[in-house]
């Protein structure tokens, strides 16, 4: 088994200056970026970079740009030792995909328009002149929740486990990262949220190196929206040259990406509740952050097509322009017009359960839930109860949690890694998480439900391990499991295969690692099983109930 890897409790006190430009004399790192000379914090896990602007404050005129190269502070020192705002969030009631356990940043500015900035993690071993590889972060939130800069994201963690440096990018969100309205100059054009995470994929090129990161193994991980995000950078030759290997944990493919007609619609409906006529951009950009805010949520209630409700689980999100997003990316990855860059993809075994929680603090009822079933899968509807039928208990919510567990994750991620096998990509393995956190509290009080059950982004305790920045801690043998997933996703972000380690690291400790075989049908579609107390491998996943989604083909 593989030895545990001990790291130190964080006990440093961050001292927090004024968020000015220039940085009083403190002890903390100094290095240039081509925008000027940035000062972070060092901490016993290494050093921190935060808030960095790697892009201008997308406001005013830049409000619905794609994302300008930020105004250079030399010859001041740029304060990186505070996080920066999130970006402005969609606030409805309902989130569907939470991006793990919510709560604010430990040194955290709220939200804001102004909100393009990363952060950068940087592992003890780093010193100058190093080329170590780059792990860049991308949060979920279903694009209009979450933010980089919350805690359970703090990447030092990951960054030692892995022997990486670890970027976390914000990018724009709802209504101001995907609205899509007007004509000609001055248009808003939609996937401003999806060109940030390009422009911070830029910034690692022109920049890494001199925090010791190397520019040419740059592996994209995200988690839920992320993951979708890391999908659709897999398909887009606009990001092609800016990564080498990817992680998607927990994408949800069957989310369907609007048209650009349809985008255009809903950018109406979004202009009317602005009170600004439709197309009327300099109206929209004159609108505050708040009149945005409030006409993104109201217009997030509301459907394009009434015959695909599943819609209203991602009101705002990337739009199909021919150019950026091509298609559907389940579409493209069936086609084979995907990048074929080693990638480790996955899901947990209870995703589901968060939506339907969230979405009904009370028990569900037999009528309810079949008159649901019937309202997301119209004339497949009795199909779908003959496979998953209610079980008259008084709650439906546990089968509901499990249909949705199979329709919106675990089926079409199979879906999309047959398609990568059929295909002929050998560089794809292909993992389930099944533990759910031993200790009670992990998940916070708003999320009590997920106690005792691997929730959507519950491995997301594991590989970061932020969560002992305040005072929860894994037990031994989840210690075991979280190192042997960070084991597997530093050697893909070092040499491409997660089974082969980096040359510096000690094979003597490594020697009882379960090999994990590439994904493909000669063996069966073999997975890894992350759980406790040991990983193990498992063959066709849910082969019936998977079988059965392909079969009725109700994906995008």
């Amino acid at each position: 088994m593989m030895a545990r890897l001990s790291f130190i409790r964080f006990a440093t006190v961050v001292v927090i200056v004024c968020a000015s430009a220039h940085v009083s004399a403190t002890d903390g790192p100094v290095v240039k970026t081509r925008y000027g000379s940035i000062q972070g914090v060092y901490v016993e896990q290494g050093s921190m970079f935060l808030g960095v602007p790697f892009a201008a404050p997308p406001v005013g005129d830049l409000r619905w740009k794609p994302p300008q190269p930020p105004t250079p502070w030399t010859p001041s020192t740029f304060n990186a030792t505070k996080f920066s705002s999130a970006c402005i969030p969609h606030t409805g009631s309902i989130d569907p995909f939470p991006h793990g356990l919510r709560a604010p940043p430990p040194v955290g500015n709220g939200t804001s328009e102004d909100c393009l900035y990363l952060n950068v993690f940087a592992p003890t071993i780093a010193k100058p002149g190093d080329k170590l590889p780059v792990i860049f972060w991308i949060h979920g939130g279903n694009f209009f929740q979450g933010s980089a800069m919350d805690f359970l994201y703090d990447g030092r963690f990951l960054a030692n486990s892995t022997r990486t440096v670890v970027v976390a990018a914000n990018y724009r969100l709802s209504a101001l990262g995907f609205l899509v309205a007007g004509q000609g100059e001055g248009a808003a054009a939609g996937n401003f949220g999806i060109l940030d995470q390009i422009a911070a994929l830029q910034w690692i090129q022109d920049n890494i190196a001199e925090i010791g990161g190397d520019k040419d193994r740059v592996t994209i991980y995200g988690q839920s929206a992320g993951a979708y995000s890391a999908l659709l950078h897999m398909t887009c030759k606009k990001s092609d040259h800016l990564f080498h290997r990817a992680i998607a944990a927990s994408p949800p493919p069957t989310i369907y990406f609007r048209t650009d007609r349809e985008a255009r619609l809903f950018g109406d409906n979004f202009a009317r509740l602005l009170n600004c006529k439709h197309g009327d951009m300099d109206c929209m950009r004159s609108a505050s952050a708040s009149q945005v805010a409030q006409a993104q949520n109201a217009a997030g209630t509301k459907v394009v097509n009434p015959f695909r409700l599943i819609e209203l689980l991602e009101p705002w999100g990337p739009t199909i322009d021919g150019d950026l997003v091509r298609g559907q990316v389940m579409d493209l990855f069936s086609n084979g017009q995907y990048q074929q860059k080693p990638v480790i993809m996955g899901s947990t075994t209870e995703e589901g359960i968060i939506l339907v929680y969230m979405g009904t603090a009370k028990p569900l009822s037999a009528l309810e839930y079949e008159a649901i079933v019937y309202g997301l899968f119209l004339t497949n509807g009795p199909a779908v109860l003959r496979m998953y039928p209610p079980s008259h208990s008084g709650d439906e919510r546990p089968v509901a949690s499990l249909l949705l567990t199979h329709y919106l994750f675990s089926c079409p991620i199979r879906h999309v890694q047959r398609s990568v096998g059929e295909n002929g990509t050998t560089g794809l393995w292909s993992y389930v998480f099944a533990h759910p956190l031993t200790k009670t509290g992990g998940w916070g009080e708003n999320f009590t439900f997920c106690e005792g059950h691997v929730c959507h982004g519950t491995d997301l305790f594991f590989t970061f391990q932020a969560l002992q920045l305040k005072g929860y801690y894994l037990t031994p043998d989840e210690k075991i499991l979280a190192d042997s997933m960070t084991y597997y996703y530093g050697n893909l972000a070092h040499t491409g295969d997660p089974n082969r380690p980096a040359a510096h690291l000690d094979q003597d400790i490594y020697r009882d690692v379960l090999h994990w075989p590439a994904y493909s049908g000669s063996d069966n579609f073999t997975s890894v099983r992350f759980d406790v107390p040991q990983d193990s491998l498992q063959q066709g996943y849910l082969e019936e109930m998977c079988g059965f989604w392909d079969k009725i083909n109700v994906y995008p």
